[in-house]
């Protein structure tokens, strides 16, 4: 069992593993964490975006955490080398071939800053204004603003950063987010993609999940493209509920996908009578269609959306229900051997990451 860091509603949810085996603890409670990343370069090192309540980072994986990049009070100005906005939507740490990775994060309104000392200091990288048609970017509950939503990043093409916009669509950098443009395409574009991940092996193919099902234009559900997101090629046959929301592949079989869906934003994210989500896999090489799961996991009744994360050919979901794993591809999971929180029954997974 890999160890994990889940950002929930109101927690960071810890699992580790030692001799005297799984152990669960709760950390950042009451900051709404939603993001979370783990230096490539230094594995005890984490960085946690919260919702107005800035950045913050761990150097001991996860045990202790401090507040770094951003004003800690209400009120109080921020400092010329601070993150001048306290919601940190995404989180990413890139190897650009120096000796401490360098740390990036989105916000919500959108924008980006950057720092090149493990976070002692940022500056701003972008706010998109060259960015056309970031007039139209909009986040269907708030819809006067917008965030950045998800990074993807991937050793093979190291310069390379995906990131995507909620509700917005698709920009990328070429030179380590130094510049970013959006894909040279005559082609219709995704618009809300809440996961982007491309193929271990080859970075040019990218794989997303959407919400764009129940948008006006954009794509759909599940989207591929083979060439950096320059045209993408739409692939929903066998997927029922269709507003899609977690994503992870298997990094020992590249055709092997598992996704998280819902029959409607609202069911997926909020807890009440109506709450739902299920979770499909596949594996492109043979098979053509996806299938849903439901070998030992909850029912979709009552379940809030899953994150999903994997690790050497295992993959890992976590809602309200728990946290399982699969060994099979996504056909049938096991529930974690933790005795799971109360507190959790009706809080949101947004983030799931696997430590190394």
């Amino acid at each position: 069992m890999a160890q994990c860091a889940i950002t929930y509603d109101n927690a960071l949810l810890l699992i580790k593993n030692d001799a005297q085996g799984l152990h669960t603890a709760f950390k950042l409670e009451g900051t709404n964490p939603i993001s979370i990343a783990q230096d490539p370069l230094n594995s005890n090192i984490l960085y946690c975006g919260t919702f107005d309540h800035g950045l913050w980072k761990s150097t001991d994986k996860g045990d202790t955490w401090a507040p770094i990049g951003t004003r800690f009070t209400y009120n109080s100005p921020f400092k010329k080398d601070d993150i001048h906005m306290t919601s940190i939507t995404a989180v990413t740490v890139v190897d650009t071939g120096k000796s401490s990775g360098t740390v990036i994060v989105g916000t919500e309104p959108s924008a980006l800053f950057i720092s090149y000392n493990e976070g002692q200091t940022f500056e701003l990288l972008t706010d998109f204004e060259h960015i056309q048609g970031k007039n139209q970017w909009f986040f269907p509950p708030r819809p006067f603003t917008h965030h950045v939503k998800w990074f993807d990043t991937n050793i093979k093409s190291p310069g390379t950063i995906n990131l995507t916009i909620e509700a917005g669509g698709f920009i990328q950098s070429r030179d380590y987010g130094q510049h970013w443009e959006l894909p040279r395409t005559d082609r219709v574009l995704p618009i809300d993609i809440h996961v982007l991940k491309s193929h271990p092996d080859y970075p040019n193919q990218l794989y997303g999940v959407l919400g764009d099902a129940f948008l006006e234009g954009g794509r759909d559900t599940f989207i591929e493209s083979d060439d950096y997101g320059q045209t993408w090629t739409t692939f929903i046959d066998g997927i029922k509920y269709r507003y899609g929301y977690g994503l992870a592949l298997n990094s020992n079989n590249s055709s092997n996908i598992v996704i998280a869906t819902s029959n409607s934003p609202f069911n997926a994210h909020n807890y009440d009578d109506d709450t739902f989500s299920t979770i499909y896999y596949v594996d492109k090489e043979h098979e053509s269609a996806w299938t849903e799961a439901d070998e030992g996991l909850p029912a979709p009744e009552g379940t809030l959306i899953s994150a999903i994360s994997e690790k050497d050919g295992i993959f890992y979901i976590a809602n309200n229900k728990g946290v399982f794993y699969s060994e099979s591809g996504g056909k049938s999971w096991t529930s974690l051997a933790i005795e799971w929180p109360e507190s959790l029954t009706h809080q949101h997974a947004h983030q799931f990451i696997t430590l190394n």
